[in-house]
């Protein structure tokens, strides 16, 4: 099945790519890709949620993601001159970003579900 999902939010051009696709190379499950709207108000509202010094300060992995078959996620915040990842187990609230991590759920089950 569709084992990998992601969302793309970028500001320039403003939109959001939806994204789903298997481990591996499936006839059934083929990678579907969408772009979606995205307002200016949406944007200011995610990027609103998000303190990028105390994001920065985060450890590029927290806790176990993966392990036992337990699932990731992943938050990766790019900047005009840098970028910086953190990979967490899945559905945990990870200190400093819980507010932009429900929002990003929120948008991921609202955008991947129309796919």
């Amino acid at each position: 099945g569709y084992c990998l999902r992601s969302l793309n939010v970028t500001n320039v051009p403003l939109q959001l790519i939806a994204l789903k696709k298997p481990h591996w190379n499936q006839v059934n499950y083929p990678t579907i890709q969408r772009e979606f709207p995205f307002t200016s108000i949406q944007w200011q509202k995610l990027i609103g949620l998000l303190d990028a010094e105390k994001f920065q300060m985060l450890d590029d992995r927290i806790g176990c993601p993966d392990c036992a078959d337990g699932g990731a996620e992943w938050i990766q915040v790019n900047w005009s001159k840098k970028s910086k990842r953190v990979i967490f187990e899945y559905g945990a609230l990870v200190n400093s970003i819980e507010e932009f991590s429900k929002n990003l759920r929120v948008l991921r089950e609202q955008y991947l579900k129309n796919l």
